[in-house]
C-alpha cells in the first residue's frame, strides 16, 4: 500500500530540528517529543501486527528492534545523554519503518490472493455465449445478444487494465443474463416440441378413424371406446409426454385389432380351404362320369353349393361384427353347405364305382 504514516512525517520534522541544541532544558523538551514520537510508531504498528492473522518474520523482527531503540531512548534521555537518546530515536524509527513497510506488503499479498484469475471465466463465458446464438439461430429465437456481449467486451477490457475488482460485478450480471437467455431458448425448444408433437397428433388421429371402424366392423367394442377416449386425449394434449403416452396406447390397440383381424381371417380360410379340396374333387369326378348320367346331375348340384358357399364367405367380410362371430348361424349356413357338398361328392364316387 506504500503509505506514510504520519509519526514518520513527524519524525522528519523532529530530525530537522534537532540538529544543533542551544541549551539543556530545550534538549530535555526535544527529547520529550521524540519519546512520544517513538511511543505512538510503536502502537501503531503492534495494531497493525494484532490485526493480521499471518506475521512475517521481519515484521516482527524489525517491531522487536524498534521496541528495543525505544526502550534505550527512553533510557539515555534519563541519564541526560543528548547524543546517544538521538541516535536510539533514529534506529527505533527506522526499524518501526521497515516494519511497517513489511505488514503492508504482507497485508497486500492476501488481498491480491482474494481475486482469482478470471481470466479462463472469460473465455468459458465467451464459448457459451457462441453456443447460445448458435442454439437461437436454429430455434429462428430471435434473442438480442447486444447487451451480454457489450458485458463480455467490458469484462475483457477491465481484465486487460487490472480492474479485477469492478470486473467481480460485470462477470456476475454476464452469468445472469446468460443464465436468463439459456431459460428462454429452452421455453421455446419445449414449445416447438409441443407443437411438433401435436401435428403429429393430429395427423395420427386420422389412423385411430380408420382404426375405430375396423375395430366395429369385427366387434372390439371396448376397444373402439377405448380408441375414442385416445382420439380426445391426443387432439386435446399440450404435452409431449400425453402425447407420447397416447401414441404408446393406441398402438396396443392397434395390435389387438390387427390380431382379431388375422383371427377372423384365419377362421375364414379355413373355410375357403375346404371349399377349394371340394371344388377340385368334384372336377375329378366330372372326368369320370358319363353325360346325363346320374351321377352328373348330382355333380351340378355340388358347384352349385360350392358357389353358394364362396358368396356366402365373401358375404360375411361385409357383414357386421356379429354375424361374423356367430359360430351358430355360420354352422347353419356354411357348416350345413359344406357337410351337403361332401355327401352329395360320396354319393357320385358310389355311383360312378357302381356303374364301373
Amino acid at each position: 500500500m506504500n503509505k506514510i504514516p504520519i509519526f514518520f512525517l513527524l519524525f522528519l520534522v523532529a530530525s530537522m530540528g534537532f540538529v544543533t541544541i542551544p541549551n539543556i532544558a530545550h534538549a530535555d523538551s526535544q527529547l520529550n517529543i521524540l519519546i512520544k514520537i517513538a511511543l505512538n510508531a510503536k502502537d501503531h504498528i503492534k495494531a497493525d501486527i494484532d490485526k493480521m492473522v499471518d506475521v512475517t518474520n521481519e515484521a516482527r523482527e524489525q517491531f522487536n528492534e524498534g521496541v528495543k531503540e525505544t526502550d534505550l531512548l527512553i533510557k539515555t534521555t534519563e541519564e541526560g545523554d543528548v547524543v546517544s537518546a538521538r541516535q536510539h530515536f533514529i534506529s527505533a524509527m527506522i526499524a518501526f519503518k521497515k516494519a511497517s513497510v513489511a505488514t503492508d506488503t504482507a497485508s497486500d499479498e492476501p488481498q491480491k490472493g482474494l481475486i482469482p484469475d478470471r481470466s479462463q471465466t472469460i473465455k468459458k463465458y465467451e464459448t457459451n455465449i457462441k453456443k447460445l446464438k448458435v442454439i437461437s439461430d436454429k430455434l429462428k429465437a430471435n434473442v438480442d445478444f447486444e447487451q451480454i456481449e457489450q458485458l463480455l467486451a467490458l469484462a475483457k477490457t477491465n481484465y486487460a487494465q487490472g480492474n479485477f475488482v469492478q470486473n467481480e460485478q460485470i462477470l456476475s450480471d454476464i452469468a445472469s443474463d446468460g443464465r436468463e437467455i439459456h431459460k428462454l431458448l429452452y421455453e421455446i425448444s419445449e414449445q416447438n416440441k409441443i407443437h411438433r408433437a401435436q401435428h403429429f397428433a393430429k395427423k395420427h388421429v386420422e389412423r385411430i378413424d380408420d382404426l375405430i371402424l375396423e375395430a366395429q366392423e369385427i366387434g372390439l367394442h371396448e376397444t373402439v371406446n377405448e380408441l375414442k377416449e385416445s382420439r380426445v386425449q391426443l387432439l386435446q394434449a399440450n404435452s409431449t409426454q400425453i402425447i407420447k403416452q397416447q401414441f404408446k396406447i393406441t398402438v396396443i390397440y392397434m395390435q389387438k385389432v390387427d390380431h382379431a383381424k388375422e383371427t377372423q381371417q384365419n377362421k375364414f380360410l379355413k373355410f375357403e380351404v375346404i371349399i377349394d379340396s371340394l371344388e377340385n374333387k368334384a372336377k375329378r369326378l366330372s372326368e369320370e362320369v358319363e353325360v346325363n348320367s346320374g351321377s352328373s346331375y348330382f355333380l351340378d348340384k355340388a358347384f352349385s353349393l360350392i358357389e353358394d358357399v364362396r358368396s356366402d364367405l365373401k358375404d360375411l367380410e361385409y357383414a357386421p361384427s356379429t354375424l361374423r362371430d356367430d359360430s351358430k348361424y355360420i354352422d347353419l349356413t356354411i357348416g350345413n353347405k359344406i357337410k351337403s357338398i361332401k355327401e352329395i361328392l360320396i354319393k357320385v364316387e358310389r355311383l360312378i364305382y357302381t356303374s364301373s
